[in-house]
């Protein structure tokens, strides 16, 4: 990009899902574009210079004019969330017990919730970590914050992907309120983070 990152991360809601840019080395950034099925075929298909008129488009200049990409790949979206992640001596975590929507890295920032959550309850039980109480208590711990960012992320896709002029009038009313009040800001970036419940001692920094 023409623009340093400066190791920030960009993100824009669009009618057909969020455009993301994570920050790399060398200012470099990983480009997530959510696109409408059967669309991706036509963009992979595009020149990289078509590609980048496109994505400058949808995503705007807050990094300046977007000057060059890398390979380009596809892969299909679906909400998932595993009906039983605990069963004999078998615990699923991250992306094998919930995929979601690509916002903010809530599906990355989930999953190691989740690895610090059973590494926490796993040192508490050394002598057997299948044990069904131990893992009993690591799904009790991680359901709320699992169920509560799916439906969050689904909802923030459905309300920005819906073209009903009025809600867009009051989604930028709302962004806008938002961005004027520091300790409303600061209480969704807790709430985001996982931070407003019970937090493992890795994700505190303390060691186990």
């Amino acid at each position: 990009s023409e623009r340093p990152h400066d190791g920030r991360a960009f993100e824009r809601f669009t009618d057909a899902g969020p455009i993301a840019l994570l920050p790399m080395s060398d200012n470099r950034c990983s480009l997530v574009w959510t696109v409408k099925t059967g669309d991706e075929v036509a963009i992979l298909k595009l020149s990289d210079k078509d590609f980048l008129a496109q994505l400058q488009d949808r995503f705007g200049y807050r990094l300046g004019k977007l000057t060059q990409v890398g390979q380009r790949n596809s892969y299909p979206l679906k909400l998932m969330q595993a009906d039983q992640p605990i069963q004999h001596r078998i615990v699923l975590i991250g992306n094998a017990a919930h995929s979601l929507h690509p916002i903010a890295g809530q599906g990355f920032n989930l999953g190691l919730r989740d690895v610090a959550a059973l590494a926490d309850v796993l040192s508490n039980q050394p002598q057997d970590c299948g044990d069904p109480r131990v893992l009993h208590d690591y799904a009790q711990w991680r359901t709320q914050d699992q169920d509560n960012v799916i439906a969050n992320t689904g909802l923030l896709v459905n309300l920005f992907s819906n073209n009903n002029p009025v809600l867009g009038h009051f989604r930028g009313a709302g962004l806008a309120i938002i961005d004027a009040l520091p300790p409303v800001k600061h209480w969704l970036a807790n709430k985001s983070m996982g931070l407003a419940r019970k937090q493992p001692k890795l994700g505190r920094g303390l060691p186990l």
